[in-house]
């Protein structure tokens, strides 16, 4: 026996003869409305006020700024010893920059620099509920 998605509605009721008024209304007022515009044509002249108009040239997205500027580069530490240290333990270290710039690069990140210069027996590295707590001891001058 198959079931079907219908069922027949009583026009006797107040509510369904309200119901199915307002449906018929909807439907007419679509069908009598006007088209809000033609559409305009697109031929060469209209291409090139287009592409004159200045907001049509490519421009840097706030998303690629804020990417760019995300991050400090090795480049832009200044100290000539990074000092690190972490908050969970007694493991304090010091790197020269020159040495990190070669191993490294200078565009290298410096949060990512910190996995690398982390104690290389803390066995936290690379948890993500049980973090290792290194840090710069001395951060960048003007970072915050």
């Amino acid at each position: 026996m198959a079931r079907t998605n219908f069922v027949l509605l009583d026009g006797n009721r107040a509510d369904v003869a309200r119901l199915i008024a307002a449906m018929v209304q909807t439907r007419e007022a679509v069908e009598r409305r006007p088209l809000s515009h033609p559409q305009e044509p697109t031929g060469e002249a209209w291409w090139a006020d287009v592409l004159a108009d200045p907001r049509a040239r490519k421009r840097e997205r706030r998303t690629d700024l804020a990417v760019k500027q995300a991050f400090y580069r090795l480049s832009d530490e200044k100290h000539e010893i990074i000092l690190v240290a972490c908050s969970r333990c007694d493991w304090r270290a010091a790197f020269f920059r020159a040495e990190l710039i070669a191993s490294h690069g200078a565009d290298y990140a410096m949060p990512n620099l910190l996995n690398h210069l982390a104690a290389p027996s803390c066995s936290r590295l690379g948890s993500n509920w049980d973090r290792c707590g290194v840090h710069y001891v001395e951060p960048i001058e003007g970072a915050r």
